[in-house]
This record gives C-alpha cells, structure tokens and sequence, in this order.
C-alpha cells in the first residue's frame, strides 16, 4: 500500500522550505507534523538558482505606504528570531534602509512621503534626511536638491543561501522526507481530503498540499480548474566592484520618475562576505522581460544592465561603472494590486497556494502560515489581502 502524507510541498524555495519547517515544529499554532509524513518536492535540484528564491540576498525592511504591509513585517519578527536559533550563520545584518528620492511620485513601492506617514502610525522610528545629507553621509553624489529620503536603522540584508540552508536543515533533522528532480506532472484532488501527485520519477499520495512554484503556478493548477491572474517577471542585478574598499552602504531604494525605457527605479545593498566580496549589489526594481510562462524565459542582453550601468556611473563614485557579475530571478506577479496570492485554491480546501511576489522578508511568517492553512485549515493572521 502506497504511504500517504500528511503535507506534500510541491517547490522547494524560501516558502516551500519554510512551510516544512513550520509544519514540524512545535510553535506554529498547529498540531506538529512527525517529520516522515511531510514530503517536499523541487523539479530541479535544492538551493539552485533557476526561480524565485535565486541569488544572494533579500532586503527586510518595516517600511511600507500601507499599515498592513508593516505590520506584516512587524508579525515576521520573532520568527525570524525563532529561525535565527536554529543557526550560528546570521541570517539578517541589520545594516539599516536607505529610502531617497522624489517625494511627490508613487511607484510600485510605495512612495516617500507616504511610508513616512505609515512610519509615523506605526511608530516605525526613522531620521528624516536632505539630499545633501544623502550625499554626505551615504556615498552618492549628484541627487536632486529637491530628493528628500529617510535611514529606517532596522532594515537590513537576507542572507539568503543561509537563509534556505537553515531551513532545509532544520526540516531534515525533523525527518522531513526531500525529493529532488521531481518534476510535478499532474495533481488530483477530491476537494478536501486526498491527493495524488505525479511526478516524473514517482506517483504519491497524500492528504494536504502546499503549493509554491512561484512562476509555474499556473501550469500547475490550471487542469484543477483554477488560473491565476499573473504575470511572470524577470529580474536582473548586477555586481559592481568597490573602487574604495573603506566604503559600504546600507541596503537602499532610489524613487525617481519614469523615463521613456522604464521606471527608473533602483535599489541596492551593502558589500555580502558570502557573495562576491569587494563587489556592491545593485539593481533595477522593474522587468527586462515578462512573460506569460516560465517557458518563454530567455537570457538578458548587455542592453537590459544599461540602465542600471548609468545609474552607478551617475550617483555611485566609489564603484567601477561596469558590473563583473550578473544574475536573474523570476517572480510570478498578480496583476492587479496585490503582491501576491496566498490561499487554499478554489473548490480545494486541502491545496493551498503561494505564488512568488516581494516576500522574502516574511519567509518564516509565510511559511506558518501555509502550515496553519493547510493542517488547521485557517490561519491566526489577516490574509484577507492575499486572497485568490
């Protein structure tokens, strides 16, 4: 007879791993998991670098233009206490976030005089800052007199390969049973309490999915009935080398308007000893692609980095304009205003469904959160925005 699972996750990033550490540990406001009744399955191998959790590092930071957003990262602070125990690696360096820029344009961030009223709600504590002072204190030159920003000193930077490591460890030690080249090919459902998954390699049966594919979401859950309402984005940074190894940076947003090839947005981090030591991080905060399936990805041009190239010739003088190493990263974005989809999948209480969005600042709280939708089957915490 064929072992049924309690929990099959199906992807094998941030949330997935997350999920299976949280549904077998014993504080997650659920009845604990044994271990060996929780299986995960990643199509490729664990901790590659083809989809949403790819690269390096994530920026947590509190500040948001809406309340609830903040207080979700306020929520995702003692679990990422908790996850710390688990690992001498620091998993955050709390280095502080840098928002500028020009104060009367909203973007798909937010806006700064918005999250500054957010802050002030919140009680988020920040120091307001001129352009000069952005100059002076954070090593940027030519910003616009009229740029206002703010340091927020609780910010910080994900480690993330120790990030997924910790959880994958902590899982394993659990008993969680890990499946990799599993391809998911098809999934059945009764609605409520059975599943049967197939992959390439194998056919398993269980009670409870979640799900967090990120940009395959679709190709997934479509034959269920069910298609998302998304779009697939491909995102690029770039590594550029510290012509002064003296100076570092917070993890910092610039906010100015759109110009006529993209929204000019762009964002970076501070110098990471686990990634290209002596290099700087920057990138654009919009596409160079996007797509209707993970399907149609095709690689980045030397044409996708020039905007990115300019804006650190232009404002960073301490970093060689020209990156030595490039990467990318997939998200699978809604398209209306939510960041992203967090819910059991219509006419199937026993699926629940993640897709990637601007989430890894709440890895720990997402992940309890799907372990509480699935085994519990509701959740302690308002997810009423994430709703399919």
């Amino acid at each position: 007879m064929a072992k049924i699972y309690e929990l099959i996750v199906i992807g094998g990033g941030l949330i997935g791993l997350s999920t299976a550490y949280n549904a077998t540990s014993f504080f997650g406001g659920h009845t604990a998991l044994n271990g060996k009744d929780v299986l995960v399955l990643e199509q490729s191998s664990f901790f590659n670098q083809l989809s949403s959790s790819a690269e390096a590092s994530r920026q947590f930071r509190f500040q948001y233009d809406d309340d609830f957003m903040t207080q979700m990262v306020i929520d995702s602070t003692p679990e990422w206490k908790r996850l710390q125990k688990q690992t001498v690696t620091e998993l955050i360096s709390y280095v502080g976030s840098l928002w500028f820029g020009d104060p009367t344009i909203p973007t798909t961030e937010g806006g700064i005089n918005s999250t500054i009223n957010t802050m002030k709600r919140m009680g988020i504590p920040y120091q307001y800052l001129t352009a000069k002072e952005i100059e002076a204190w954070y090593q940027f030159k030519n910003i616009p007199d009229n740029y206002i920003g703010f340091f927020q000193a609780n910010g910080g930077i994900i480690n993330l390969p120790a990030t997924l490591r910790t959880l994958y460890n902590v899982s394993h030690n659990n008993g969680v049973h890990f499946e990799e080249y599993n391809s998911v090919t098809k999934i059945e459902s009764d609605g409520c309490n059975e599943v049967i998954v197939t992959t390439n390699k194998e056919i398993y049966h269980g009670k409870k999915i979640v799900m967090a594919v990120g940009p395959y979401t679709n190709k997934l859950i479509s034959p269920l009935g069910t298609t998302l309402n998304l779009e697939i984005w491909d995102m690029i940074s770039a590594y550029f080398r510290k012509k002064n190894p003296e100076i570092n940076y917070p993890t910092w947003f610039a906010f100015q308007k759109p110009n006529t090839k993209n929204s000019n947005l762009y964002y970076g981090f501070p110098e990471a000893p686990w990634k290209n030591p002596g290099y700087i991080k920057v990138a654009p905060d919009y596409p160079f692609k996007i797509y209707d399936s993970p399907e149609q990805r095709t690689p980045p041009t030397k044409s996708d980095f020039e905007g990115t190239n300019l804006w650190v010739k232009n404002h960073m003088e301490y970093l060689d304009p020209e990156p030595k190493f490039t990467s990318t990263c997939m998200l699978a974005m809604p398209k209306d205003d939510k960041p992203f989809y967090l819910d059991s999948l219509p006419g199937h209480s026993n699926i629940i469904v993640y897709t990637s969005g601007w989430g890894a600042k709440f890895t720990p709280l997402l992940g309890k959160i799907c372990a509480q939708l699935a085994i519990n089957g509701h959740t302690f915490y308002d997810v009423t925005p994430f709703k399919i």
